[in-house]
């Protein structure tokens, strides 16, 4: 508990951990995913922030990775830190030519020079509190003090933010997150860990190469964006260009997906339209018949960040959990959806059917009925 208020210590703010009563969900309840940690109520990847989505039972705590120009591995939502700090006014020189600033041009020494700002806004500049940004031995220890004193077994879900963009500078995120994971004791296949990417390529090395090589194996999620995003990007003849998910969609895509991951992440315009129309309902529902859980994101009390079929933050958690089917949601407001969840446990609410025909089928092939003729062997699609 010493290290623990140390490390809050350092962070510029104290968090009073005891007597504290927060909404736990069910055992058998979806699952809430607290970004960032608590990132709807204290900044977001702040030693706070994650402590309060711990003391709040939230199910999981996501929290991104990048490395440092001395290759540190912090903890932030992007390897470009213009947004969500002031490097700007500390390191104007180290803009580049595309007028953004990279962590990876910093040490680990410049970077605790700088301090989180919350692109939202919800915190005014005047009232703001100097919060830096962590490593991920700083979390990692946080959520183990944690854990002991308050009796805890919050689970850890560990993005690993634009693996190709590492690539492209030289550089190797996976092998040291690993490493620092290992030291932790997170090791094992349990479920107190779960490993985040949208690169396919990297998950696969991972998985065949890294882990055996250390002698770990632990559980991974497949991200998934639109393909013109830029969490993913692959080199063509020189030009880096956004990368196609379509392949996981089809039969032999999925199949293969299932027997790699344990769960996929899907943003939530992929599964519905704007109508409230589903669109990956048989993607979900084969998935999850293989032993895979289907997260969504993001989840967010913002008004224009809403589904437009809704009309508040329960409705779109509603609609995400028990239409959909999804088996958790990545959202900043975990106390929010963990009192939603409970309250729903208490009084259950009334879900009416989709008519057949309010249904829209995938544009890419997925199959209906018996799912993936799971008895005809077929040639994994998961890229080596």
């Amino acid at each position: 508990m010493r290290y623990l208020l140390l490390l809050l210590k350092r962070s510029g703010f104290f968090l009073i951990l005891t007597g504290l009563v927060f909404p736990s969900s069910p055992a058998t309840a979806k699952l809430v995913i607290a970004q960032g940690g608590a990132s709807g109520y204290l900044m977001e990847h702040s030693l706070p922030a994650i402590a309060m989505a711990i003391v709040m039972d939230t199910d999981i705590v996501k929290i991104d990775t990048v490395l440092s120009a001395d290759n540190e591995v912090i903890v932030a939502g992007s390897p470009r830190i213009q947004h969500n700090t002031n490097v700007g006014e500390i390191f104007p020189d180290r803009k580049r030519d595309d007028g953004q600033f990279y962590a990876l041009d910093l040490t680990l020494e410049e970077i605790r020079q700088l301090t989180l700002r919350d692109p939202a806004g919800r915190f005014p500049e005047d009232l703001q509190l100097r919060l830096t940004i962590p490593t991920l031995e700083e979390v990692l220890s946080l959520v183990e003090a944690l854990n002991k004193s308050l009796e805890k077994n919050t689970r850890i879900a560990i993005e690993l933010k634009q693996t190709w963009l590492h690539r492209k500078e030289g550089r190797d995120l996976s092998s040291p997150v690993l490493r620092i994971l290992q030291q932790y004791g997170y090791s094992s296949p349990d479920d107190t860990l779960l490993l985040m990417s949208y690169d396919a390529a990297e998950l696969s090395r991972i998985k065949k190469e890294l882990l055996p090589e250390m002698g770990m194996d632990v559980k991974l999620v497949q991200l998934i964006e639109s393909n013109e995003g830029q969490e993913n990007m692959t080199e063509e003849w020189g030009e880096w260009n956004s990368y196609n998910y379509d392949w996981m969609f089809s039969k032999s895509g999925l199949r293969s997906l299932t027997s790699s991951v344990a769960a996929i992440g899907l943003p939530k315009h992929m599964l519905a339209d704007s109508e409230g129309k589903l669109l990956l309902d048989d993607f979900v529902k084969n998935a999850q018949q293989l032993g895979t859980m289907i997260f969504t994101f993001p989840i967010e009390k913002d008004t224009a960040k809403r589904v437009p079929f809704v009309q508040n933050f329960n409705e779109e958690l509603e609609f995400f959990y028990f239409t959909v089917g999804v088996d958790g949601v990545i959202t900043a407001f975990c106390k929010n959806s963990l009192e939603y969840l409970k309250n729903r446990e208490a009084k259950p609410a009334t879900i009416l059917p989709l008519d057949e025909a309010e249904v829209v089928p995938p544009s890419v092939e997925i199959i209906s009925g018996d799912p993936l003729q799971l008895t005809s062997p077929l040639e994994s699609q998961f890229k080596e």
